[in-house]
């Protein structure tokens, strides 16, 4: 199976919670994982959040930011996806941001890992699979 892997769904397995422990179960079973790169900027930007409300010390920011780039095994650009994602985007009157991991996903056969009801509402519609 191959899966690819929102921010969100990495930031709660890095942050071993609840969804993350079960989503880290769904991870498991890939032979794959997949992301946009935009999934590096968007965990920076959410460690930098943590670490400015002083939720997290700066070295933890600095480990679970390493910790969800060691999740991926493979980087999809994201500029091949753009025309795709703009019309799904329009389509669905949706985030890009979160588009271009379902236009991945469904470009790949692949399993959705993600947190975000709205997103896990598309998919389906889209006929993408999630854990």
């Amino acid at each position: 199976m191959i899966a690819v892997l929102d921010a969100c769904a990495a930031l709660e397995i890095a942050l071993n919670r609840e969804d993350g422990r079960r989503l880290r179960i769904g991870l498991l079973g890939a032979e794959r994982i997949l992301a946009p790169d935009t999934f590096a900027s968007e965990i920076t930007s959410a460690f930098w959040k943590y670490s400015v409300h002083e939720e997290l010390s700066g070295e933890e920011c600095r480990k679970g930011v390493a910790f969800c780039l060691d999740i991926v095994d493979d980087w999809m650009e994201t500029r091949s996806l753009c025309p795709e994602v703009l019309v799904e985007s329009v389509n669905a009157n949706h985030s890009v941001y979160d588009m271009f991991y379902l236009v991945l996903a469904r470009r790949n056969h692949a399993v959705l890992l993600t947190r975000d009801r709205k997103m896990k509402t598309i998919a389906e519609e889209m006929n993408i699979k999630v854990f």
